[in-house]
């Protein structure tokens, strides 16, 4: 088919000069990139060893780079998605603040593309910079960040949860369609490459990956809306929390209600477990994970994370085991004691609870233990009533109980323990033998049932006058129920209005005293030219403490509490500056303080830890990460800031740039396969899949930290994965299929394909976009194998711990053992494959 028109322009335009004939490599004299090697053949003339140590070099740096303009990117998609509106609900008649983006839509559109951009990008720019032939670095990529993702994040995950703690996926009917249709990405690539058109793409297959992105997008949708169900939640999924956070079996639980004739249903535990922490999103994670490696800020501190949740009753260490040391077993003993349970959980309200101390062995002896009350968060005196003593089993009495009075009060409080100690076991007898058995020490959780505060505000909407000189306005916070002290926090946020320039940031916390019911935050108004006839912008309480919660009625829900201040100039200008500015919808106040940040970006890219004072002084890692990652930090401060077009030029800009670094990191991997002698696809799947996976692997780990459930973390590892599939391999096919089907079969393609076993078959009708199947077939085999096997390890975790993540110090060690395990042999398999495949192609 004869080349004519633009189709010729193209094809002049695209090929970026790659070097002809193919079989030059990108090492050798006469080879070369996109845009490497540097000094062009020159360069190729110098000692390998000594290129293979800079080139390797020089991809670390390239991944510090792209980790570092990724983030950026992942700021401009927190501004897009994070964006809010008021909505009408019909029901109540009132106005309600929704964010405009649905959590599960952002998690697989804006924020996956945002995880998935460099190995998005790598699989375009290497279309286009290989004249529009497929190459074996960008879907190889994709296939070995896919197997890290799943196995070394999930393993990381697994491990970072503090020792008997668990966190378990909420929205599990989201995570099994990703999961499900991330392994049929996988087979999908497998079946168009090796199967269904063997080693050929064509228009339909290419545009078919593609539109599965949507459609895994709207069953997402459908399933976090309740359209699509697969399990329902039901009292068990209320208990798995529990486990997690009270650290209470259920053989705890039914022994304690047998034991004092307590009823502790789930829905009491869950009542008294306080509403849950607000969580954040992937970007933010992701940010937060980038601050405390290269600039030293430190994540939320563990313990104000606890204190979020009902673990914050649990000790910082476990229980002291007995003065003797750790329990052994003695050998042959006439007779052990023991308690009848770790843990026990009684209400307030219990007035007298039974603790169970058991006999076990020759019951024929008098044996006699010592026992004693410590503290915990509870307070001797004053949650309950200490006793120690002696308790004496007489001959053929296999069971005792120690009572202990729980005292209760008017004060709202959380859930707080303390200890009950055996010690100082003896037999009356000479003869005989008594030894302590492994559970010497019991944990008491008083629940508190005291009614809990609700905070609110009289209006959710303020209207406020500007005028010619900055003002005051004071909201009031009301509080109702309850009578102990409590608090939450306050902070402003921005709407049309802009801080610094309508108004003043106001952030803190709102205290309430015991019978304190009304308390003030005052936000100061600033005076401003504006050309808005009227702005507004947020007050959000969030945060609440003492066991206070928020009124679910008004604005915010259950989990927060919004006011929405409305500013209204006193006369506003008529002039043709404000007509304009008004028809062109621009925010004078917002590009002004755009203008700032901008500026600013230069000098905090000057700046250890970006002048961040809190981070304390630098140390010498972090000055040394400032050096390298200076010359990056100055060029990616060309990118607007977030405040321009409501963070969507940010969008773009950090794209463009994150594909500049990606043509970098696809030449200088090719370079470093090429002067190691190691084929493209091994180096694909380890050196290029594990940079651009690391940024991923911080933010995963602070997320399974942090976040009260697993979706944060591991939740979005099989949507990133899908994406990667649809997105990364729909778009380069789509283009080179419609490509070739346009230009034909040109002389340079039936050069390059001639040697090839199915030449005759491709060699016929219109022009055919080839993608060697190859080891890649062989290789995403590996990996649904591999990730079949991952999902079943965490399906098995969440029935044996109650949640994927966290469980025994042992078992998830182990857990994390197994998963890195798997990885490797994935490498490995696959890397042998691919040596065994070069060494025929090179015999033939």
């Amino acid at each position: 088919m004869p080349d004519t028109g633009w189709l010729s322009e193209l094809q002049k335009f695209g090929t970026f000069s790659f070097p002809w004939p193919f079989e030059v490599k990108i090492c050798e004299p006469g080879g070369g990139g996109i845009l490497l090697p540097l000094f062009g053949e020159d360069e190729q003339e110098w000692r390998k060893g000594l290129r293979a140590v800079l080139y390797l070099l020089g991809l670390l740096w390239l991944f510090m780079a792209v980790a570092t303009v990724s983030d950026i990117f992942m700021g401009a998609i927190e501004e897009i998605t994070s964006k809010k509106k008021r909505v009408l609900n019909s029901t109540t008649g009132r106005h309600f603040t929704v964010k405009v983006w649905n959590d599960t839509v952002a998690n697989l559109t804006l924020m996956a593309l945002g995880s998935s951009a460099p190995e998005i990008l790598l699989s375009v720019i290497e279309l286009l910079g290989n004249s529009f032939y497929s190459g074996d670095l960008g879907p190889s990529t994709i296939v070995g960040s896919a197997a890290f993702n799943l196995f070394c994040i999930s393993a990381v995950c697994v491990m970072a949860i503090p020792d008997n703690e668990v966190r378990y996926i909420k929205e599990m009917n989201v995570y099994l369609i990703t999961a499900v249709v991330s392994l049929l990405a996988y087979l999908w690539l497998y079946l168009v490459v090796s199967v269904i058109s063997k080693d050929m793409v064509d228009i339909v297959e290419g545009i078919l990956t593609f539109l599965y992105f949507p459609m895994l997008v709207g069953l997402a949708f459908a399933a976090d809306k309740g359209y699509i169900t697969f399990i329902r939640r039901t009292n068990s999924d209320l208990h798995i929390a529990h486990k997690g956070k009270l650290e209470l079996t259920d053989e705890d639980v039914a022994r304690l209600s047998k034991a004092d004739g307590m009823q502790l249903s789930d829905e009491e535990l869950a009542k008294y477990m306080g509403t849950e922490s607000q969580r954040m999103s992937k970007a933010a994670y992701r940010k937060r994970a980038h601050d405390k490696v290269y600039h030293g800020k430190p994540a939320e501190s563990q313990k104000h994370q606890r204190n979020q949740n009902f673990s914050a009753v649990v000790p910082a260490e476990e229980p002291p085991l007995p003065p003797s040391g750790a329990y052994i077993a003695p050998p042959n003993p006439s007779a052990t004691v023991l308690f009848g349970g770790e843990n026990f959980a009684v209400l307030e309200t219990v007035g007298l609870i039974k603790v169970p101390v058991r006999r076990t062995g020759n019951l024929s002896l008098t044996v006699h233990v010592d026992y004693s009350c410590r503290d915990g968060l509870a307070r001797r005196g004053e949650d309950y009533e200490a006793v120690e003593g002696t308790l004496t089993f007489l001959p053929h009495e296999a069971e005792k109980t120690i009572d202990i009075k729980i005292m209760k009060d008017d004060i709202p409080e959380e859930s707080e323990d303390f200890f009950v100690d055996l010690t100082n076991v003896r037999c009356a007898s000479k003869e005989g033998f008594a030894a302590l058995g492994p559970v010497a020490t019991a944990r008491v959780v008083i629940v508190d049932t005291d009614e809990p505060s609700i905070i609110y505000t009289d209006d959710d909407v303020v209207q406020v006058d500007e005028a010619s000189r900055d003002k005051e306005v004071s909201i009031t916070v009301r509080r109702r129920d309850g009578c102990g002290a409590v608090s939450c926090k306050y902070v402003t946020e921005d709407g049309s209005a802009v801080e610094g320039r309508d108004y003043a940031r106001a952030e803190g916390v709102v205290r309430f005293g015991p019978q304190e019911f009304s308390a003030e935050v005052a936000i100061t108004i600033l005076s401003s030219a504006t050309f808005e006839d009227k702005e507004d912008f947020r007050l959000i309480l969030s945060d609440a403490t003492g066991r206070a919660g928020f009124d679910p009625q008004t604005d915010g829900g259950a989990d927060s509490c919004i006011v929405t201040l409305v500013l209204t100039p006193e006369e506003v200008s008529k002039n043709l500056a404000h007509r304009t500015m008004r028809a062109l919808g621009v925010n004078w106040q917002k590009t002004q303080k755009g203008h700032e940040n901008w500026k600013d970006q230069f000098i905090n890219a000057l700046l250890v830890n970006g002048g961040d004072d809190e981070a304390g002084p630098p140390s010498g890692f972090q000055w040394a990460l400032h050096l390298l990652t200076l010359p990056w930090k100055l060029l990616f401060a060309i990118i607007p800031p977030v405040d321009y077009c409501g963070g969507w030029l940010c969008f773009y800009g950090s794209l463009m740039f994150i594909g500049l670094v990606t043509a970098l990191i696809s030449d200088l991997a090719g370079l470093v396969g090429c002067v190691l002698d190691m084929p493209d696809f091994i180096t694909a799947i380890t050196l290029v899949a594990l940079g651009t996976s690391l940024p991923d692997t911080f933010a995963s780990k602070a997320a399974a930290e942090q976040d009260p459930y697993a979706d944060a973390s591991i939740g979005n590892v099989t949507g990133s994965n899908s994406v990667n599939v649809f997105l990364g391999l729909g778009l380069p096919w789509t283009i080179g299929s419609v490509y070739w089907a346009s230009v034909g079969r040109t002389a340079e393609w039936q050069s390059k394909y001639q040697s090839e076993a199915d030449f005759a078959l491709w060699n016929t009708g219109d022009g055919k976009f080839i993608v060697i199947g190859g080891d890649l077939g062989y290789s995403v085999v590996i990996f649904c194998g591999g990730a079949f096997f991952t999902m079943l390890i965490l399906f098995l975790r969440r029935k044996a711990f109650g949640g994927e993540l966290g469980g025994p110090r042992v078992c998830k060690h182990i857990t994390g053992v197994i998963l890195v395990m798997v990885w490797c042999l994935y490498v490995v398999l696959s890397s042998v494959k691919s040596l065994e495949s070069a060494a025929a192609e090179s015999c033939r």
